[in-house]
């Protein structure tokens, strides 16, 4: 909302000036002006954003995360789902627990950690993903900055040491951290064999696991179109820190398979 109001405000300013600086500009080249205006303005942010990544020089591990750079994610993010008419509807937020957990839910689409930080207001939230998002210009250094951690899942051992220090993330920075255990997006909507690398972290950390679905996001920028569209992120279920604790990895895997199943379903 805010960079939306942002490049509304240049916009106009800069029809303005240029109505002001030749009055006899014909009315009917006004929306044209302020379109190219709006286009303007976008074009520097990217630029703005493009020199900020200079200033982000790559350092392993990232012991805090920049809150700037996960506020620019944020507001990025919400202003290209409003350009593109995409509402993004959260449910169930007053179900996570006020400690840190881990955030697990089916995975549809590239986009989806990115709808899920454009309406996780008031929480640190930080994601594990596959190495090669962090290669994305621009998007890929901010998303590492902001305290994103890429794992290897082809080396176990370094697979392990990602999970470590995301739990050291959790205890020390008070981080809910965010995990797709079907490891990659699903193509046909059917859910996929899960990973146990979440349960693996969640009983590390000693945290609680919150259960989430998303709906729609594999619609998102397929094709043109007019239409307003609607992602829907729900959390169905909070697994607290002693259920987590209690049951074993496999059943903490199926039981969680069996939530996000039913809830798909309806």
């Amino acid at each position: 909302m805010l960079l939306s109001i942002l490049f509304l405000i240049l916009s106009v300013a800069f029809t303005a000036t240029v109505y002001l600086a030749f009055p006899s500009v014909s009315l009917w080249w006004l929306l044209p002006i302020f379109l190219g205006g709006f286009l303007a303005s976008i074009v520097l942010y990217l630029l703005f954003l493009s020199v900020w990544t200079l200033f982000l020089p790559k350092k392993k591990p990232i012991k805090s995360p920049k809150a700037s750079c996960a506020f620019m994610i944020r507001i990025t993010m919400d202003c290209l789902m409003r350009l593109f008419g995409i509402r993004v509807v959260l449910k169930g937020k007053e179900k996570l627990p006020e400690e840190p957990c881990v955030i697990v839910s089916n995975h549809l689409s590239a986009f989806d950690p990115m709808t899920m930080l454009a309406v996780m207001r008031g929480r640190n939230l930080v994601y594990i993903s596959k190495e090669s998002n962090f290669k994305i210009p621009i998007a890929g250094n901010f998303i590492y900055h902001a305290g994103f951690l890429a794992i290897d899942r082809s080396n176990g051992l370094r697979a392990m040491r990602t999970l470590e220090h995301a739990g050291t993330l959790m205890r020390e920075r008070g981080v809910d951290v965010g995990i797709y255990p079907e490891g990659t997006r699903s193509k046909t909507g059917e859910l996929l064999r899960f990973k146990p690398g979440a349960f693996v972290l969640a009983q590390k950390a000693q945290s609680p696991i919150a259960v989430m679905t998303t709906k729609g996001s594999d619609r998102l920028f397929k094709k043109f179109s007019l239409r307003p569209m609607r992602v829907e992120l729900e959390v169905q279920e909070v697994l607290d820190r002693e259920t987590v604790m209690a049951l074993s990895r496999e059943e903490l895997l199926n039981r969680t398979r069996e939530i996000i199943e039913a809830a798909l379903q309806k």
